[in-house]
């Protein structure tokens, strides 16, 4: 009876067709060859899971979604289910959790916490009475290939990222500082921060238990202060507290638990029952401020990541951040790099007693903990028994493998607390209270100093301090490192103090090359490339604009490239805004740059990977992407190629052969230097706005409140009439102006110093811009170095500057290839990047416009196809469009052959009679990919969810093209 029920359900959701495609049973963990979901598996038997539910990220990766569990033969318990939602939520390894019972399967939403002590459900699901549900047989695939997050219907629904465990717990601890900062003094802040600190280890410490249950760590350290049973209880007595502090610090030496004496002195002092009845989660119901603090009652601590507990400790490190240039790395993003730069199948190629890692900016450790596990999964997949787990001695020697450094001192003994609750993390809590001591990772492994700190001039009050960081860094120096990793800071720092004369100087191979903008995150760059073992990788995060996009970097850029062998570059250039990617409203565009010490491979190219703003990745679900997300660049390019980047950022395809005509025309300033200066406006005067801009003046009704009194001088001779004026933005407002109107910095206008303006010159720009205005739009997007990149719509005054000019109508240059693919910048590309998950672009395609829309699709991509392959009697054609997985998916059929019947829409993919195509092996197939493109007798097949931007004519272009090269292969 439980086999059959279990099965009953699994068909009911459509698990039944995906055991061992993307469900798997944890107790086939050691059969599974797959190494990312062995080790997922593992993970979700210590949640007492049956199974998991997985989808593909990035082609490669297995990222849980579901845990399952077997309750057949079990009765309802809520409060079973209530600890169930606890745990998985305080984890974040899946946002969802099925429990299948004999009559019925729940849904739990782990994307939230529990709300009034019980489970949050999103369905019950009957086996006996079937009726139609949101959860049926589709299930499985919507989740599988990511379209369940990404339905209107779920979209509003789920809300991981602002409920998730890992940003409630880093809004307790700033709830939590902001009233202590109420209450204490200066002197007693610091204290403060480190008691929370270390309380938050402790809490940790005293939820785990061991395989029966029982908290050994309670009862070993709780006991002996008036029989208290938790750490709160010990808590609220201050002398009691100390105690155990010192009692701690010395069963695990390695200074993790250190107060010296005037330290103990303050905390003596402090109250600490805020923090007790924080830990509670009890707070002051009349005190709405507090009402964060509750939340944390919702944690099973021993089940929250250690990782997380990392990133959560950079809170501590000192205000004003953004200002320093430091952007902390959400765990989901570290987490991603270090599975690229450490994959797990070259466990076989590693010498765990030699490799090292470094972190040369490791802030609170988040790298150096993820590497340390992989580190540890490494080790395991090198025994012969996969179950076998290290010892504390294994342990050390995986953690003496780890190296970083900070300037900041409190940073490396916060990295050094991560690294060892990482490293309690794999031991059982009977090896923790009987074997574990720490060393001190701050002597010999994660050590305070600067990275510059032999280009720094020391100071003469900090001579003591500049001595300890110059030591520390000789120690990193002696050693050449394996991989390089991190995310080091962003700020320009033209105005940095006490460096020398030529730090900004720096040499790559044999070349001296300065560093654009003076951007601190590239001497990093440059200075770790030479800590690199032969063939060692460096992988850090940088500020895309100074790297790709800025012409600034151009040199650079060709000296880097043409010297190493840059492997890959994430971009994730479109989530730098609106909070997608970054924690605290941090808005900056950056990459990450995967650079392997070697000699550039100019036989292959390199992946530029362009990440999108779709809602799995804005929850920090999964890190989605598809193959029209993958841009491969030649070496060539890459160095020569200015634009490159940027046409492969809002779509890629053919929008760089557009560019490249448009390109090879004279310039807007070139053909009018002779007759006119281009020049901005006044900087910090009021912005005129974009409806005021009319081709034959500037309306003044737009002018906002107190305009011309924000100008310090609106005589000069830059507002001389006539003029152009043209706002720096990607809509490009212009106006052929007759009045003398000031102007701010955002605005460039374009004027003559002779007198009587050139008027004619003038309206020779006018004409031009309103006749092409389409056209300079797509140039303007598809080359800005600042709109779309660090900036949504504003442009710089270098980018109207180098529109093309044309002395007649751009339009007789282009074809119609090139039309369309100018529309869809223009009407779907751009708004993608600049709005993500609620633009049109991922928006289903309406049944009232289904077939126009796929006609156009159509007719593009057999166009294409057709000038190669077409016949007089026999040509490409779209036959048949089929809705699929109830409207979630679209099936574009297309024939070879001699008829010329219209597309129609299909219901039915069975009645098609292709080959042994059937919706079985569609289903098979969207295991590895969410777009299948088939070849079958005469036909060609793609499947691809219904979204606008899977079916537009710059994507049956790319579509055709690599058919081209397929056919090709296969000896068309």
């Amino acid at each position: 009876m439980k086999s059959n029920a279990l099965n009953t359900g699994f068909k009911v959701i459509g698990f039944d067709k995906e055991l061992d495609e993307c469900f798997f049973l944890c107790e086939s963990k050691n059969n599974v060859k797959d190494l990312h979901i062995r080790f997922h598996l593992d993970a979700a038997q210590d949640f007492d899971a049956t199974g998991v539910f997985f989808k593909k990220e990035l082609g490669h990766y297995y990222n849980p979604q579901i845990y399952i569990y077997d309750y057949t033969g079990k009765l309802y318990n809520e409060n079973e289910l209530t600890l169930l939602q606890k745990k998985v939520w305080s984890s974040g390894n899946v946002p969802l959790v099925c429990v299948f019972y004999d009559t019925e399967i729940k849904i739990i939403d782990c994307t939230t916490h529990i709300k009034n002590d019980k489970p949050v459900l999103l369905e019950t699901i009957s086996l006996i009475n079937k009726a139609k549900n949101a959860y049926d047989e589709l299930f499985a695939v919507k989740i599988k290939t990511g379209v369940f997050w990404e339905e209107e219907e779920n979209k509003s629904k789920f809300n991981f990222k602002n409920n998730s465990s890992y940003n409630i717990l880093i809004n307790w601890i700033k709830e939590l500082r902001k009233e202590y900062a109420k209450l204490l003094k200066p002197d007693e802040v610091g204290i403060i921060n480190k008691v929370i600190i270390q309380s938050i280890l402790i809490k940790y410490l005293e939820e785990r238990k061991d395989e029966n249950g029982l908290n050994l760590f309670q009862n070993k350290y709780f006991k002996e202060y008036d029989n208290a049973r938790t750490f709160v209880e010990v808590l609220n007595n201050n002398d009691y507290f100390i105690h155990l502090l010192g009692k701690l610090q010395k069963d695990f030496n390695g200074n993790v638990f250190g107060w010296n004496e005037a330290e103990k002195d303050v905390l003596k002092k402090i109250d600490l029952t805020l923090l007790s009845k924080a830990l509670n989660g009890y707070i002051d119901p009349n005190n709405r401020e507090q009402l964060a603090l509750e939340l944390i009652r919702y944690y099973e601590f021993s089940y929250v990541p250690v990782e997380l507990i990392s990133r959560l400790y950079e809170e501590f490190l000192g205000e004003d951040k953004r200002n320093k240039g430091l952007y902390y790395t959400p765990s989901h993003l570290a987490r991603l790099l270090v599975d690229e730069s450490m994959p797990l199948k070259n466990y076989d190629q590693v010498d765990l007693s030699n490799y090292k890692i470094l972190d040369p900016a490791c802030g609170s450790g988040i790298f150096l903990v993820f590497a340390f596990k992989r580190l540890v999964q490494w080790w395991r997949l090198q025994q012969n028994n996969f179950d076998k787990k290290p010892q504390l001695s294994d342990l050390k020697s995986l953690l003496a493998c780890i190296y970083g450094g900070d300037k900041e001192k409190q940073a490396t003994t916060l990295a050094a607390f991560s690294l060892c609750l990482a490293l309690c993390d794999e031991l059982s809590p009977l090896q923790i209270i009987t074997e574990l001591q720490f060393d001190d990772l701050t002597i010999s492994n994660i050590l305070h100093t600067d990275f510059f700190i032999d280009e720094l001039v020391p100071e003469l009050q900090n001579n003591v301090d500049f001595e300890i960081q110059k030591k520390n860094y000789a120690k990193l120096e002696k050693i050449k490192f394996d991989l390089i990793i991190g995310n080091p800071p962003f700020r320009r720092s033209g105005d940095l103090e006490g460096v020398n004369n030529k730090f900004w100087e720096v040499k790559i191979s044999e070349s001296q090359i300065n560093i654009p903008s003076k951007q601190i995150a590239l001497k990093f760059l440059s200075k770790s490339l030479s800590f690199l073992h032969s063939d060692g990788l460096q992988c850090l995060i940088v500020k895309s604009a100074a790297l790709l996009y800025n012409p600034t970097a151009i040199e650079f850029k060709k000296i880097l490239f043409s010297n190493y062998n840059v492997e890959r570059i994430f971009d994730f250039t479109a989530l730098a805004r609106n909070g997608v990617l970054w924690d605290n409203g941090a808005e900056v565009d950056t990459i990450a740059i995967f650079i392997r010490n070697q000699l550039p491979d100019n036989l292959k190219n390199i992946l530029h990977l362009t990440f999108r703003r779709t809602k799995p990745i804005k929850e920090r679900l999964s890190f989605d992407i598809d193959d029209y997300d993958r841009h491969f660049v030649n070496r060539h390019d890459a160095i020569n190629n200015q634009y490159i980047w940027k046409n492969n950022l809002i779509g890629g395809g053919r929008v760089r052969s557009v560019v490249d005509k448009l390109s090879s025309l004279d310039t807007l300033k070139e053909t009018f230097k002779d007759d006119f200066i281009f020049i901005e406006g006044e900087s910090g005067a009021k912005s005129l706005d974009n409806d005021g801009f009319e081709a034959d003046r500037i309306n003044k009704e737009f002018f906002p409140d107190g305009y011309y009194d924000s100008f310090k001088n609106i005589h000069q001779e830059k507002f001389t009439s006539p003029n152009i004026l043209i706002k720096e933005n990607i809509t490009l407002p212009f106006s052929l102006n007759n009045e003398s109107i000031p102007y701010s910095n955002e605005v460039v206008g374009i004027y003559s110093a002779k007198s009587g303006g050139n008027r004619n010159r003038l309206s020779e720009i006018r004409d031009y811009f309103s006749n092409n205005l389409e056209y300079l739009k797509f140039y303007v997007i598809a080359t800005s170095s600042k709109a779309l990149v660090y900036k949504n719509t504003a442009i710089k005054k270098e980018d109207i500057e180098n529109l093309p000019y044309y002395g007649g109508e751009i339009a007789g240059l282009l074809s119609d290839f090139d039309t369309n693919v100018i529309a869809d910048t223009l009407n779907f590309y751009q708004y993608f990047l600049r709005n993500g998950e609620s633009s049109e672009a991922v928006m289903p395609i309406p049944n009232k416009d289904l077939l126009v829309d796929m006609q156009k699709y159509g007719e593009e991509f057999c166009r294409t196809l057709n000038s190669i392959y077409g016949q007089e009697n026999e040509k490409f054609r779209l036959s048949d469009i089929i809705p699929v997985y109830g409207s979630s998916y679209l099936a574009a059929i297309f024939k070879y052959d001699k008829q010329k019947c219209e597309p129609v829409i299909n219901r039915d993919l069975n009645t098609l009679n292709i080959g042994n195509f059937t919706i079985n092996k569609i289903s098979s197939s969207l295991t590895s990919t969410r777009i299948i493109k088939v070849y079958e007798k005469n036909t060609i097949i793609f499947i691809k969810p219904n979204q606008y931007r899977y079916w537009l004519s710059s994507i049956a272009y790319r579509d055709a093209d690599k058919c081209v090269v397929d056919l090709s292969k296969a000896g068309y």
